[in-house]
């Protein structure tokens, strides 16, 4: 949507050099508004528009009506971005920094494909976010739909609340009045000693010494594949992660931790280089490849080691904050999803 305007012109005798400013400002436009000073002393801006209702406010003083004007006229120049556009703004200005960012401008790009989608923000409407969903209901999941649709939203969301900060305009969000997919159920799946016994013998060394790690550590694979020396306290048995997801921590590390670790060590370049480094989709898929050849649930993935370490340390008995030094979460609902507990691992506790 582009609105284009002309000059402010002012209905008063002594605003000669206030309406000259306004013409310096507002050179090039083609509507026009107009600023009379009522018999109350107020001033009165009405600000016109082709094929649209004029805009009409009153205020207490003329600075604060030609404030008023030159803003609404910035309001009438606006250009909507894309949906593309306005979604990789969004991962610069919130995402800037995080694991998130890069998989995020992924997932916005590829929305972005669809023909409904590639449009400016104010033209996308429930009907193009519906045509996306049943689309793309065709070749994926419920969750990665609901995933979709939810970062669809949030784009808007952000979006829409710039906007209105900057410009005082609200627009609908067309993801109201779309019903999300039910999310799947979490997966409960705790990997075994032994099944991880049979994933590490079923891929490379490399790839076995880094799934182990986050095993030991149930650290998520984004803090493994940035770990540098540096980071490292193998003699008090610690590491750092920076900046992670819930923000800098401490890791406790196991014994069998300090020993990849040190070996990892071994094999670094520099003190600020990447103790692995390979790609995470490559780490992923390693974990896929060796539980296909096992012939493993498909529950059996790699963020799912995490869940199983944080599951075996609530086994032994450890408490809440415990536990939530090993996980990192902040949240002890969070910590309440990631710890698949049942009966039989609190008989041995309660007597």
């Amino acid at each position: 949507m582009r609105f284009e305007l002309t000059t402010l012109t002012l209905a008063s005798d002594n605003c000669l050099k206030t309406n000259a400013y306004i013409h310096n400002l507002c050179q090039g436009m083609y509507n026009m508004a107009n600023i009379r000073q009522l018999q109350s002393g107020n001033w009165n801006v009405q600000v016109r528009r082709s094929k649209s209702a004029p805009r009409s406010q009153t205020f207490h003083t003329q600075e604060e009506a030609i404030r008023w004007a030159i803003r609404e006229e910035g309001v009438d120049r606006f250009t909507h971005p894309t949906f593309e556009e306005a979604g990789l703004k969004f991962c610069d200005t919130v995402l800037q920094g995080k694991p998130s960012q890069r998989l995020t401008s992924l997932q916005v790009r590829r929305i972005a494909k669809h023909p409904r989608m590639a449009k400016p923000m104010d033209r996308i409407t429930s009907q193009d976010v519906n045509s996306y969903k049943k689309q793309r209901a065709l070749v994926v999941c419920s969750t990665t739909l609901r995933d979709d649709l939810l970062k669809v939203r949030r784009v808007f969301r952000w979006y829409v609340s710039e906007l209105f900060a900057e410009f005082g305009l609200v627009l609908d969000n067309p993801c109201d009045a779309i019903t999300l997919p039910k999310a799947r159920r979490p997966r409960d799946k705790v990997v075994s000693r032994s099944e991880l016994k049979l994933l590490l013998g079923a891929m490379s060394p490399e790839m076995a010494q880094i799934v182990e790690l986050a095993f030991e550590t149930a650290m998520r694979r984004s803090e493994i594949l940035r770990l540098v020396p540096n980071d490292l306290c193998l003699g008090n048995r610690f590491l750092r992660v920076v900046d992670g997801k819930e923000g800098s921590r401490d890791v406790p590390l196991t014994k069998r931790a300090v020993e990849l670790l040190s070996d990892a060590v071994r094999g670094a370049t520099s003190h600020s280089a990447p103790l692995f480094p390979v790609a995470a989709y490559s780490v992923t898929q390693a974990v896929r490849r060796a539980r296909e050849t096992l012939g493993m649930s498909s529950d059996v993935r790699f963020h799912q080691l995490r869940h199983s370490r944080i599951t075996e340390v609530a086994r032994m008995g450890l408490n809440q904050a415990q536990i939530m030094v090993v996980s990192g979460h902040r949240d002890i609902r969070s910590v309440q999803r990631y710890t698949h507990l049942n009966v039989r691992d609190v008989i041995g506790l309660i007597d």
